[in-house]
């Protein structure tokens, strides 16, 4: 699980709830691991967006993952994951 030993952000706790959280962050690593396609929905400033690709990094201390979706990488804060699935 992606261990966060620092006090989530305000805008991260109304984004996700810790059980749901912990959820995602495994589905999260096993996609590192793995190169486990996932889809994630992400929350914005706009409408939810859905994005399939796999993690390739997992930095902890920007609360951030770096994303390869088809031909792009994105990097995707935490806060920004709404849910993700298999």
């Amino acid at each position: 699980m992606i261990n966060r030993t620092y006090e989530p952000s305000a805008s991260f706790n109304s984004t996700m709830k810790e059980a749901a959280w912990t959820q995602t962050s495994r589905l999260l690593e096993e996609s590192l691991r793995r190169h486990l396609k996932v889809t994630l929905h992400l929350a914005g400033t706009g409408p939810e967006q859905e994005i399939r690709g796999f993690v390739t990094v997992i930095n902890t201390y920007l609360e951030e993952i770096k994303f390869r979706a088809e031909d792009e990488w994105l990097w995707i804060k935490f806060s920004e994951i709404a849910s993700a699935h298999t």
